[in-house]
């Protein structure tokens, strides 16, 4: 379940992001790379743990620039690896009819969606507190004979 909150975090924050790479009509290869790194920064902080939850300030810094570094790696292997193909987006009224494959309008969801999965699979799960798990040993156990009688 959480995997499926961090799909949908980073589908909106990567969306986000890419349609506005699309309607100011920034479809160059090198601002894929600026676009999926501020996916990755963003995506970094809003998924998983909660900032103000966080143990300290440097664990939310940490992922942010981590996802950054992701954001751009993932931006190079769409942009090497990624099909010639041209993605029809006229529904959009974003001023343009077609769209290359690779660019930031259509690698940002992609960077959102795999890097807001991860993140939430990896930091999403809460913790059980030490006091709950040292009651219920505690409750199990019986206790010693006394020499009362």
């Amino acid at each position: 379940m959480r995997v499926i909150i961090g799909l949908i975090k980073g589908l909106v924050v990567g969306g986000a992001v890419g349609y506005g790479l699309l309607r100011l009509g920034w479809v160059a290869p090198v601002l894929a790379y600026l676009g999926c790194a501020v996916v990755g920064a963003v995506v970094g902080v809003v998924a998983g743990r909660a900032p103000w939850k966080a143990d300290t300030i440097w664990t939310p810094v940490l992922k942010m620039i981590f996802g950054a570094a992701i954001g751009v790696g993932l931006a190079a292997l769409g942009l090497h690896f990624g099909p010639g193909a041209d993605v029809f987006v006229k529904p959009l009224h974003a001023g343009l009819d077609m769209v290359p494959f690779k660019s930031g309008p259509i690698l940002a969801p992609i960077v959102g969606v795999l890097y807001g999965s991860f993140v939430e699979w990896d930091d999403g799960g809460a913790k059980k507190p030490a006091a709950a798990t040292s009651g219920k040993a505690a409750a199990g156990k019986k206790a010693p004979p006394s020499d009362d009688v």
